[in-house]
């Protein structure tokens, strides 16, 4: 007769206990990483349409068409074009400006922290004409509601005029130029791509008179050497970077 077989050990696959991990949870990290992928996707779409439409003459269609989803997919996300809006605002305006604030912030004197901001966001745009054109359509948009522009820069204007170093009967008109110029500046260079290599100098020098810095002071600190902005390889504009410039 033939020997009997060895009789196995009797053993168990391993669980979601035994490996410390959980099917629900990795199946609700899934879903969630599928839905911040088609977000980012509505959000990328949106901004290359409101850069080419304008803000006020595109049509949630719009974006639909440009990011090919269905109207039930897009809804999912957003329920207006305000909304829709807000977090590509949201996404490349706070995302710029955060990483301009932390150069920025490492300067002591106002005028410095006021023209190298300036000059990294127009240098910026000189390299991403895709901003350039956003912002230009964007308009008074770009400071509204949670914008970190409305937090940044009144916070070097006030500390400028509290120490002398500005010049200016009311603060809120000082701002007023000073964002006023910048977003003329962007739209200068939406609609040219021939401008001179230190135009952001330029603008920033001419904000700096405005804000009553003496001519030999500003032109010392638009001269001085600063830092390019380092986007990471997630930022909303790295993503959409496109190097050609349309008006």
């Amino acid at each position: 007769m033939p020997s009997p077989s060895p009789v196995q050990p009797f053993t168990t696959s391993p669980s979601a206990h035994t490996t410390g991990t959980d099917p629900d949870d990795h199946r609700v990290r899934v879903a969630a990483q599928r839905r911040e992928r088609m977000r980012m996707r509505l959000i990328e779409s949106a901004l290359h349409v409101f850069a080419e439409k304008g803000i006020d003459a595109t049509d949630i269609k719009d974006v639909i068409e440009a990011a090919q989803v269905s109207r039930g997919s897009f809804y999912n996300y957003f329920q207006t074009n305000d909304e829709l809006m807000g977090a590509v605002l949201q996404e490349l305006g706070n995302e710029l400006l955060a990483l301009v604030d932390a150069v920025v912030t490492k300067r002591r004197d106002p005028a410095e922290r006021v023209a190298c901001g300036l000059r990294m966001v127009l240098r910026t745009a000189s390299q991403h004409p895709l901003l350039a054109r956003f912002v230009s359509r964007a308009g008074i948009h770009m400071v509204a509601g949670n914008s970190l522009a409305m937090q940044y820069l009144p916070r070097d204007i006030q500390t400028g005029l509290a120490q002398g170093h500005f010049h200016a009967q009311q603060p809120l008109a000082a701002l007023t130029m000073t964002l006023g110029t910048a977003h003329a500046a962007l739209c200068a260079m939406a609609m040219s791509d021939s401008l001179p290599a230190d135009f952001p100098e330029e603008v920033a020098f001419q904000v700096l008179l405005g804000l009553g810095v003496r001519r030999a002071k500003a032109r010392a600190v638009v001269s001085q050497a600063i830092e390019a902005v380092s986007l990471p390889a997630d930022a909303l504009l790295a993503r959409t970077h496109s190097p050609t410039v349309t008006a």
